[in-house]
């Protein structure tokens, strides 16, 4: 991922977001200016300036030529942060919410919404975590559970030596990378593969069935190894 792909993913358009970039470089510039520097066919560049400026990255100087001027990027962020706050605040109280999925087997796929969907047992769990990884798969939500160790939540950590997390309790065994168990508040659990390819699967469920048959295969496996707190 380059800036440019980091501006698109905030809703700038790719002519946008070169522009931008054109314009943090070369300070104030024309349409025709723009279009010459960058590259863009001149009539796409008129209408991705107006669009930045519409979108809070640049403004129009009104003079004999109309030129443009970029908002500094911490301004930018800043405002583009505050709206995306206001939207996701927006959605999270209008969209309807049912649970359908209570017992349900979801199947999430792909590095990021894996990890992402672990994050989020992390820091919504109120009790306890119990987590069987690698230690590299472990370094992926280490943040979180140290989070979690401080709000006071029990966490029980299986994984290969020499991990230690201070708060945590620490069972080590060899755990070949790719494997993931995890159970929060022994009421959802998270189990599959993570890091292998770009296929890896876990499946996700609240099932009472599933989660004390991953509890009993997280049990024995502290049973085969020593605790270190």
């Amino acid at each position: 991922m380059d800036i440019i792909d980091c501006l698109m993913n905030i809703g700038l358009t790719r002519y946008e977001s070169i522009l931008y970039i054109s314009l943090c470089k070369e300070g104030d510039l024309t349409g025709y200016e723009a279009a010459k520097i960058s590259g863009i066919p001149r009539s796409n560049a008129y209408l991705a300036l107006a669009g930045l400026v519409e979108k809070g990255g640049a403004y129009r100087i009104e003079s004999e030529v109309v030129r443009y001027t970029v908002v500094p990027v911490s301004e930018f962020l800043s405002n583009m942060r505050k709206r995306y706050d206001n939207l996701f605040k927006f959605i999270e109280k209008n969209v309807p919410e049912r649970d359908n999925t209570r017992d349900a087997y979801i199947t999430i796929s792909g590095k990021i919404n894996i990890v992402n969907k672990m994050k989020n047992m992390i820091l919504n769990a109120s009790q306890r975590i119990y987590i069987s990884v690698s230690e590299k798969e472990l370094t992926f939500v280490e943040e979180e559970l140290k989070t979690a160790v401080k709000r006071g939540l029990k966490v029980v950590i299986i994984t290969s030596s020499p991990c230690r997390m201070e708060g945590t309790s620490v069972y080590h065994i060899q755990k070949e990378p790719g494997q993931v168990r995890l159970i929060v508040d022994t009421e959802q659990v998270l189990t599959g593969e993570l890091g292998l390819s770009d296929n890896d699967t876990c499946l996700f469920t609240s099932n009472k069935n599933l989660i004390q048959l991953i509890k009993d295969t997280l049990t024995n496996e502290m049973k085969l190894t020593k605790e270190i707190k």
